[in-house]
This record gives structure tokens, C-alpha cells and sequence, in this order.
């Protein structure tokens, strides 16, 4: 009896004492990875980081004893330009086909940690807002095609950015600017 006393008040205590993540937009870990043929481990690292997992699992393991989990896990995403559209196109190309292979494998294997996943399209500043929207749009589609057709996955939202975050706003044309981000929901 006095053992589960003691169990219950560290578990108590321990929950207190956990640190609370903000789970913002602006928070959350992005990764990018700009080599065409990434290793599957590199994607993993990059959209599910090991200190993510560790709380995911502490939580987890506090919540089948009954405890609240007082921590919020905060988002990861893996930014890339490799997944590469002709200008004004939203058709893959074969370089980013292979991306999204190392992409989706890393999902699959992952599949019990993600409950699901939205894939932001981004353009750069050429072209006006409507057209952007639309075309980053129907980029992140083809990505969320792709991955089902491949991998059979499901749970995945897609979303067109257009060229509201620009990764180089010091050339807002820029190619760097036209890419995909992946945000999977813990």
C-alpha cells in the first residue's frame, strides 16, 4: 500500500513538473532536407525528432495510468525544395517522385505516431495571389496523390501557402521559394 503511495505522488509530481511546449505555427521544429535522394532515417529524424518522440511516449505512458499529461507536443515539419514543379505546373517530376519515395516510406513506418499529416504547397511571388493559392494548392495535392496512390497512406490534408512564407525573402522569385512542407499531427 505505502509503495503505491509513493508511486502515485511521484507520478503527481512528475506531471507537475513537466514543460509545456507552445504548439504554434511559429514554434514548431522545421527541418530541411535539400538533397534529391535523402536517406529514409534522414527524413524520420527530420519529421518525427527524437525529443518529440521521447515526450509523445512519456505522455503516452502517464495517460494508461490515469495521469494528465501536462505537456503539449509541439510540431515538427520537413521543408524541401527537392520536391520540384515546372514553373506554373503542378505535375512531379521524376527527382521529386524519388524524394517522395524516402518521404513515404518514412511515413509508413511511422504510421502509429502520426495521427495525420498536412502538406503545404508555396510558391514564390511571381503571379498574383489567386493564381498562387490555387497553384500551391493543387502542388501539395499532387504530393498527397502521390503518397496514397504509392503508399497507401490516409489522414492527409492539404494546403496552399502561396507565397506567404517565402524561405528567400531577399529574392522573392526565387526558385528556393517554390516547395513543399510536410506537418505531421501528433
Amino acid at each position: 500500500m505505502v509503495k503505491r503511495v509513493i508511486v502515485a505522488v511521484l507520478l503527481t509530481v512528475s506531471s507537475l513538473c513537466s514543460v509545456a511546449f507552445a504548439a504554434d505555427e511559429e514554434a514548431r521544429q522545421t527541418v530541411s532536407i535539400n538533397s534529391p535522394n535523402p536517406k529514409v532515417e534522414e527524413v524520420d529524424a527530420a519529421l518525427f525528432p527524437k525529443g518529440i518522440a521521447e515526450l509523445k511516449t512519456e505522455c503516452a505512458q502517464m495517460e494508461k495510468i490515469g495521469l494528465r499529461c501536462q505537456s503539449v507536443i509541439p510540431k515538427s515539419s520537413l521543408d524541401t525544395i527537392q520536391i520540384s514543379f515546372a514553373r506554373g505546373s503542378a505535375m512531379l517530376t521524376e527527382e521529386g517522385k524519388a524524394f517522395l519515395r524516402s518521404v513515404g516510406t518514412a511515413l509508413k513506418l511511422k504510421s502509429g505516431v502520426w495521427k495525420s499529416l498536412a502538406i503545404e504547397g508555396h510558391t514564390d511571388a511571381t503571379g498574383s495571389e489567386a493564381v498562387n493559392r490555387r497553384l500551391s494548392k493543387s502542388r501539395a495535392d499532387s504530393v498527397k496523390s502521390f503518397l496514397q496512390a504509392e503508399f497507401g497512406l490516409s489522414n492527409i490534408e492539404t494546403m496552399g501557402r502561396s507565397s506567404d512564407n517565402l524561405r528567400d525573402s531577399d529574392d522573392p522569385t526565387s526558385g528556393l521559394n517554390r516547395r513543399v512542407e510536410f506537418v505531421p499531427n501528433w
